[in-house]
């Protein structure tokens, strides 16, 4: 079965030139070996030096898409276009063929190589994630936007996995707050699964055992 999902306004970028120099920032790329902006923003690390960054409610967050990537790609019935939207608005094309690693710290250490160089890996001619030269204006030429928020209009997770392939589900990244405005303004559809908050692989966990259920639970 086939489910196109961008996780948008995801908390994962190197470390902004604005606090390139605070010391929690040098401490941590010092004992990696690394040059600070090459090092990837996260609050857990960072949270002193972030506290003046803008939308910094949204930011630092790699382990959410760690954790999103590690189900969407891990199950061998759902398949479809996968795509990270970046709090810097980079569209992120993720090969269905890819599986993350499932150390955090590995996948730290290629998410660092990806935003550096634009791809990985750098030596194959198989790329698994790259990062475009798209828009999301220029992605919703192709799919029509189904945003995925306690706020929407009710769905059973089972009607989300028959919405065709020229749909494609946005789900939050981020671990507070609301969708953008450009991002509200730009979808065709706003969905709630529940009438509760609900954590970004929790949502990715709902839709995905609906559309098994569908397929009778091979």
């Amino acid at each position: 079965m086939n489910i196109n999902i961008i996780l948008l306004e995801a908390g994962i970028e190197l470390v902004p030139k604005e606090i390139v120099n605070h010391p929690s920032v040098v401490k941590n790329a010092k004992r990696r070996k690394k040059k600070p902006e090459d090092t990837l923003l996260d609050i857990s690390l960072h949270y002193h030096a972030m506290k003046k960054l803008e939308n910094v409610h949204k930011r630092g967050r790699p382990d959410i898409i760690h954790q999103a990537l590690l189900i969407m790609l891990t199950d061998p019935m759902i398949k479809g276009d996968f795509y990270i939207h970046t709090i810097e608005s980079k569209i992120i094309r993720i090969n269905p063929k890819m599986r993350p690693p499932k150390n955090y710290l590995r996948f730290v250490g290629l998410m660092e190589q990806l935003l550096k160089y634009g791809k990985v890996p750098l030596d194959s001619n198989e790329t698994l994630m790259e990062v475009t030269n798209l828009t999301l204006e220029d992605l919703m030429t192709k799919y029509n936007l189904a945003l995925l928020s306690e706020k929407g209009e009710k769905i059973a997770p089972e009607e989300l996995c028959r919405l065709g392939g020229n749909w494609i589900l946005g789900i939050g990244a981020f671990p507070h707050g609301d969708f953008s405005e450009k991002i509200q303004k730009i979808s065709k559809k706003v969905y709630s699964i529940s009438k509760f908050p609900l954590e970004t692989q929790q949502v990715i966990c709902r839709i995905f055992s609906a559309c098994n259920q569908i397929l009778g639970w091979p």
